[in-house]
């Protein structure tokens, strides 16, 4: 798209909105996403490519990301939310859910996906796809990029090279057909291969 911007290594450049109430938490917030080079935040909410809120919005203009208790979960989806993070998510959650909504995907706690509440609105995945679409060794280095772990940590965190820590990041973008590593969690978590 024209109006996309990225950083100096190429890395899209993503707007965020924070309406959030409570201080400590928006103090917190702010805090995590300045440290973020791919991440700017908008002191007004003027053409926000997310909104990351404490409290169930009227509208959602945007895509929204709730961050709230469990029992606030429901009714922050039929507010129309598109994504649900604990208050106490981590920067890294936070930074793959923004680049989710933003995808059109949604993204809810394990415990609330678990209770069978409808996913509809992140998209239909293919079930033919999903079924021995990723070995075993790929969901867990999958599920180490979803926490952010470099290639080196991938690898010591796994006991191997840090070439077949590569080839497998390689590998997962490719069967996902991802253009990175973000896209690939991303993709990952549309297609059910992991949740956050």
């Amino acid at each position: 798209m024209k109006n996309e911007r990225r950083t100096g290594e190429g890395r899209l450049v993503r707007r965020a909105a924070l309406l959030i109430d409570n201080p400590d938490l928006a103090r917190r917030i702010a805090a995590m996403l300045a440290q973020k080079t791919e991440i700017v935040i908008l002191h007004a909410p003027d053409r926000p490519d997310v909104l990351i809120t404490d409290h169930l919005p009227s509208d959602v203009p945007v895509p929204t990301i709730f961050l709230g208790s469990q029992p606030e979960t429901f009714a922050a989806r039929e507010a129309g939310v598109a994504g649900i993070l604990p208050e106490d998510c981590s920067a890294t959650d936070l930074v793959i859910a923004m680049e989710a909504v933003v995808r059109g995907f949604t993204i809810v706690p394990q415990g609330l996906a678990d209770q069978n509440v409808s996913m509809a609105d992140s998209g239909d995945a293919d079930p033919s796809r999903e079924d021995g679409l990723l070995t075993t060794r790929e969901v867990e280095v999958l599920r180490l990029l979803a926490e952010g772990a470099s290639n080196k940590l991938i690898a010591r965190r796994l006991g191997i090279s840090i070439h077949t820590a590569k080839f497998h990041v390689a590998s997962i973008a490719a069967k996902l057909d991802a253009t990175g590593r973000t896209d690939a969690v991303a993709q990952a978590i549309r297609l059910k291969l992991i949740m956050l």
